[in-house]
């Protein structure tokens, strides 16, 4: 049978199926640091070590009464262990006269809107694994409590305020706000954005919002998951550095690749995102199947370096 799928061959459904997933992992760089390149080809753990962020400075004569022995503290690295333990997978299967059809050109949009859905499954599930851990347990005290119809520009440089006088370093383009839709709407409204003579953006146009007091925005419609402990929690955003969780990922190989049509270990050089796609011919039901799935772990990382923000 020939590998051809409405003029694609599988490199290039296998080329789609990662190119989607960078666009849907690329929030992930924003709070995570990808230690992929850290695992091995064999065992299930990855450990690696998270540098802490430095703790607000202090004057010399006023808080330290101009005695230097109190002015370097002790730091240690953290050693993060990050366990690959999802292992997400999805696919679909053509029969040979739905793929006839495809041949025909009767399903050139369909086509790619398959791989997409499938993708994007995945990514969301990497996706709500990483807001799962944010939680009162893992990063303390909310740097906003409020509703998202108090929320406005001078709350963002309030949180500002919270993130330096914790020693993060706001000049260097690592901070990052994650918001859900709501907090998001509210900031789109507020007339300080709107203006495009205050703020230098076209929100009111495209919805998307500027750098806001040093943070890259980042709009987040699948945070919280759903029954998690942060929605018990009110979680409705975040501010965060990339080195707030740890993530790993590896491609699944095969004992035999000659049993498949197409397999493929993929890793996305922007993001890190490794996925692995596989097609099989199932000769009882007379269908190819497109197999798409993923090895990954999650962990929290340093814990100063993410802030919650919560609607109570």
């Amino acid at each position: 049978m020939s590998n051809t799928w409405n003029g694609m061959t599988f490199t290039n459904i296998a080329q789609r199926g990662i190119t989607t997933l960078r666009k849907a992992l690329a929030p992930l760089q924003a709070f995570t640091t990808d230690f992929s390149t850290d695992v091995q080809a064999q065992g299930t753990v990855v450990t690696t070590r998270i540098v802490p962020s430095a703790t607000a400075p202090t004057d010399l004569v006023d808080d330290d009464s101009s005695t230097y022995t109190s002015v370097v503290d002790d730091q240690t690295t953290t050693a993060v262990t990050v366990t690959l333990d999802p292992h997400p997978i999805t696919g679909f299967a053509l029969t040979d006269s739905e793929a006839q059809n495809i041949g025909d050109g009767v399903w050139a949009d369909t086509s790619m809107r398959l791989v997409d859905a499938h993708v994007y499954a995945i990514a969301n599930e990497i996706l709500a694994a990483s807001f799962d851990l944010v939680t009162n347990a893992n990063y303390s005290t909310a740097a906003f409590v409020g509703s998202a119809s108090t929320f406005d520009a001078d709350d963002c440089a309030d949180i500002r305020t919270t993130a330096v006088n914790a020693g993060w370093n706001m000049g260097d383009d690592s901070n990052t706000m994650v918001l859900q839709p709501n907090y998001w709407a509210s900031l789109l409204k507020d007339n300080a954005i709107q203006d495009r003579g205050a703020s230098g953006a076209d929100a009111l146009q495209s919805g998307d919002l500027p750098r806001l007091s040093g943070f890259k925005m980042i709009e987040a419609p699948t945070l919280p998951t759903a029954s998690s402990t942060a929605a018990s929690e009110n979680l409705v955003g975040f501010i965060a550095r990339p080195d707030a969780i740890a993530i790993a990922m590896r491609g699944v190989d095969t004992q035999d690749r000659s049993r498949f049509l197409h397999y493929e270990i993929l890793q996305d050089d922007v993001t890190g995102a490794v996925m692995t796609y596989s097609v099989l011919w199932t000769e009882a039901k007379r269908r190819v199947e497109h197999i798409f799935e993923a090895l990954y772990g999650v962990s929290k990382a340093q814990g100063a370096s993410l802030k919650r923000i919560t609607s109570a």
